[in-house]
């Protein structure tokens, strides 16, 4: 009897310890399969409502693009409230004065960036004649010193067919044409000695201004007088 309840038993347990169904050995299995099943497939975005007046803002933006004054879209609004318009019909004294002042607020935003851009551009014309008039007088006050070395070395100089009284001749970078011509009294070349004043005389005389300065380009010239003499 003891035997057969014995064997009885360990069977029960057997078929337990093997047992191997869908869900042996998962944990999590139970709630895995209820997220599943309770997932959300659709969630419904909330939609924003759009009113009539959105609908007469949106209007009010494209009649705005095309050019319409205040006035003329004063006269656009009346003739719609006359003629019943759907959007139109319903809308109180409240409503018609909130689109008259949106329509005038977008007519101000619009002056006033064309203002800003317009006194933008006046300021940059100012400021582009005042550096032409600062880079004018620059240029001509290094001519007048080089033309003044220019005479000084001259003066100093022994050789024949250059005048010997450059020191009387003006510095005036106006005059230089004229005090160019007498300069010279002809008859010989220029000889290695001439150095010193040919050397300045040439950058006087070279078609590229910034030679003046010892400086290679008009851009680099502009860059000199804007950090050396502007304020």
């Amino acid at each position: 009897m003891k035997i057969k309840l014995f064997k009885k038993v360990l069977c029960i347990v057997r078929k337990k310890m093997y047992s191997n169904h869908r869900q042996s050995g998962r944990s999590r299995v139970n709630k895995v399969r209820e997220g599943i099943k309770n997932r959300k497939t659709h969630v419904q975005q909330k939609r924003k409502t759009i009113t009539a007046m959105d609908k007469l803002f949106l209007l009010q933006d494209e009649l705005f693009r095309d050019g319409l004054n205040l006035g003329e879209y004063t006269k656009y609004i009346q003739e719609k409230i006359n003629e019943e318009k759907y959007y139109y019909k319903a809308l109180s004294e409240e409503n018609v004065m909130q689109l008259k002042d949106r329509y005038l607020r977008l007519i101000q935003i619009e002056n006033n960036r064309y203002n800003e851009r317009g006194d933008e551009q006046q300021k940059k014309r100012k400021q582009r004649k005042i550096f032409r008039e600062k880079k004018r007088k620059v240029i001509h006050e290094k001519k007048r010193e080089l033309i003044h070395e220019l005479l000084r070395e001259i003066d100093k100089a022994n050789s024949i067919g250059i005048t010997h009284r450059a020191q009387l001749l003006s510095d005036d970078p106006d005059k230089w044409y004229h005090t160019k011509l007498l300069l010279f009294t002809g008859g010989r070349y220029i000889e290695s000695h001439d150095k010193d004043w040919t050397k300045i005389y040439k950058k006087i005389v070279s078609p590229t201004v910034s030679s003046l300065f010892n400086l290679s380009n008009h851009q680099d010239l502009n860059q000199y007088v804007f950090q050396n003499h502007t304020s």
